[in-house]
């Protein structure tokens, strides 16, 4: 966690920045959610199927970290999702009301959860021992950082 934020800080962001980032896909029109007005980058379509997946994989790292003991955490592969998870054929509007949806109800998880539960660990493959707190705050990372790629395409349209 930040040194200088407390858990309901940390909640408090992680919930803005997932609604920041619902607030600006929902401003793309439908015409232009398959566009890519900047070369070699993804398409809001593909940012939503993206943060969709991604959305999926945390909260159930959340819930993992809540009811089990420490349990193992694995990266998921973004370069391959694309392809594998076929983007190209996705409905960017399913994947957003997932993402909405997904965030609805990993908010009133996370807003019942005890202080000290806070600090359960899971084991990150490749990060070692996370908090709920560090999870959490990844995620918000994750939404925000996607809001501005939203931003940025949206404003190369």
């Amino acid at each position: 966690m930040s040194e200088n934020k407390s858990n309901s800080a940390v909640l408090a962001e992680f919930i803005a920045n997932g609604k920041e980032f619902v607030a600006l896909a929902k401003s793309i029109s439908a015409a232009d959610l398959n566009k890519t007005p900047i070369a070699g980058e993804w398409s809001p379509a593909f940012v939503l199927h993206h943060m969709c997946d991604g959305e999926m994989h945390f909260a159930t790292r959340y819930l993992n970290n809540l009811a089990e003991d420490s349990p193992d955490i694995f990266p998921f592969n973004e370069d391959i999702y694309p392809e594998r998870l076929n983007y190209a054929n996705r409905d960017a509007l399913a994947s957003l009301a997932a993402i909405e949806g997904i965030q609805i109800a990993n908010a009133s998880i996370l807003k019942a959860v005890r202080e000290n539960d806070w600090a359960r660990t899971s084991k990150h493959v490749d990060r070692g021992l996370m908090t709920l707190t560090q999870l959490v705050e990844t995620a918000s990372g994750h939404s925000k950082s996607h809001a501005g790629q939203l931003q940025g395409l949206i404003d190369a349209l």
